[in-house]
């Protein structure tokens, strides 16, 4: 991106190929990064290279991991909503690319800018790590926390290394693309394109749209990020385009029936106006009110749907999320450091929901709340580290910043607002190669490189200008008063 339209923001090392002579500093990268560790060296050299010829293999990277992510549920979705793992073609996969992304971003990447992630990512992270060391299942757990490491440091290194630019444009694309597929696979092959009701008991009224994405809510998260991608910072794109990309992830998000993906679709729309259109003083409150506030919202609604439409002599009163989410605060309060990452559902050694759940709660596989099902397994030291790092740590950074452009933040905060408030009722956040969850992981490691090396300015406000010239006049008056001959 041009100096002159991202009020000092500065492009990433292979960005760069694409910006005229003299636009871009070379060595900013590397000395920007480092001093988010509190060392480097300012007016470090970049390493040369030719970018050309590095761009292609960081593409690939880049489509290779988003496609990966997006078959998985194809791969790993046994018998309705049973999740297998073990897969030796998506291992074999993952590790394909993650040679080809270290290849990648070998050219630029120096001493501390192979850690990538930013530091409370890099916290979360290593809470995960050392959970391991009381987890229920370490077999499960290691793979587990492997995995999401994996994705989420290659999400964020080909970010880091590779620029905003580049690797939003492919995720838009790569959106828009599993939409059209999808798309086929409903009308070619209905068995696999189509989600029936029947999979999944009566939750379900009538058969929803899912693509080659293996559940319905997996596809209309993908058919809202897409709206996303293609409403904001996407003047570059043909108008055309934009609006066909838009009307066709609409209409297959009303097909999917995917309710939680609608509302934060709504959510996230909002956000990225206030964002785009709204001075920065008051987007700093109104962005983070509005997100808590729908948050919130939805997990009532949710929480207490069946009391308010059934009859509550009914025996299915207080059934659905509410019924679960009891079962998994029940075993929270009895284990405040969880189960261990990854050692609560679907475990080998038997999971805890069999003694703290009845009924149908003992026959799924997941809690429906990211922040609930992180919440029985790293506990809460470890959820509320994912908090901060996910959510409140790039909100922050990226609502203060004064170079981020408007139309990058609106997208930005938009993925933000969008991934924190689907985790409410769906599971997507440290979720190994999940869906939302590696969204999540490239939507903050979009708001990190935005805001990356910023120099903030302390402004003083009228108050402190007051104080400032009181603190002068009680100078003046404790001076001694000399007068005309003495």
């Amino acid at each position: 991106m041009p100096s002159g339209s991202g009020g000092g923001y500065e492009a990433g090392p292979y960005e760069a190929a694409s910006v005229k002579a003299g636009s871009f500093r070379p060595g900013s990268f590397r000395a920007d990064w480092l001093s988010q560790f509190g060392g480097g060296e300012r007016g470090d050299a970049s390493p040369t290279f030719t970018q050309a010829d590095h761009l292609a293999p960081l593409k690939i990277a880049i489509v290779a991991l988003v496609a990966m992510v997006l078959l998985g549920p194809l791969m790993t979705i046994e018998d309705g909503l049973a999740a297998g793992e073990g897969s030796v073609a998506r291992q074999i996969g993952y590790l394909m690319i993650l040679a080809l992304t270290i290849y990648a971003v070998r050219p630029v990447a120096r001493g501390a800018s192979w850690i990538a992630f930013p530091w409370p990512v890099l916290v979360a992270f290593a809470w995960c790590w050392i959970s391991l060391s009381w987890a229920l299942d370490p077999g499960v757990a290691v793979r587990r926390v492997f995995l999401t490491t994996l994705v989420g440091w290659m999400a964020f290194s080909l970010v880091r290394h590779g620029g905003y630019q580049l690797s939003a444009q492919i995720l838009r694309y790569a959106l828009l693309a599993s939409v059209l597929i999808s798309y086929l696979f409903v009308f070619i092959d209905p068995s696999v394109g189509i989600h029936p009701a029947s999979e999944a008991g009566n939750s379900l009224t009538g058969d929803m749209w899912r693509g080659f994405l293996g559940h319905k809510n997996f596809a209309g998260a993908v058919a809202a990020l897409c709206v996303v991608m293609f409403t904001f910072d996407a003047k570059q794109v043909r108008r055309t385009v934009r609006i066909f990309a838009i009307v066709a992830s609409v209409y297959f998000l009303w097909r999917s029936q995917s309710k939680t993906s609608a509302g934060m679709l709504v959510l996230a729309l909002m956000g990225g106006a206030v964002f785009e259109f709204v001075n920065r003083r008051l987007r700093a409150y109104l962005i983070p009110l509005m997100t808590i506030g729908a948050a919130l919202i939805l997990y009532l609604l949710t929480a207490y749907k069946d009391v308010l439409q059934a009859d509550l002599t009914s025996p299915k009163a207080f059934t659905g999320r509410g019924h679960i989410w009891s079962t998994l605060l029940s075993y929270a309060s009895e284990h405040p450091l969880g189960a261990g990452f990854g050692s609560f559902w679907n475990i080998e050694a038997g999971s805890p929901v069999f003694q703290y759940g009845q009924g149908f709660v003992t026959t799924i596989f997941v809690g429906h709340s990211g922040y609930l099902d992180q919440l029985v397994t790293v506990g809460l030291p470890g959820v509320l580290l994912m908090v901060f790092a996910m959510a409140v740590w790039p909100l922050a950074r990226l609502l203060v910043s004064e170079q981020a452009p408007k139309g990058q933040g609106a997208l930005i905060s938009a993925m933000l607002m969008f991934c924190i408030g689907h985790n409410t009722t769906e599971t997507g956040m440290f979720e190994r190669d999940a869906i939302v969850s590696t969204i999540f992981f490239f939507a903050v490691a979009f708001a990190h490189y935005a805001t990356l090396g910023e120099r903030r300015t302390v402004k003083k406000d009228a108050g402190d200008a007051v104080m400032r010239e009181l603190r002068q006049r009680t100078r003046r008056s404790a001076r001694p008063v000399v007068t005309a001959g003495k």
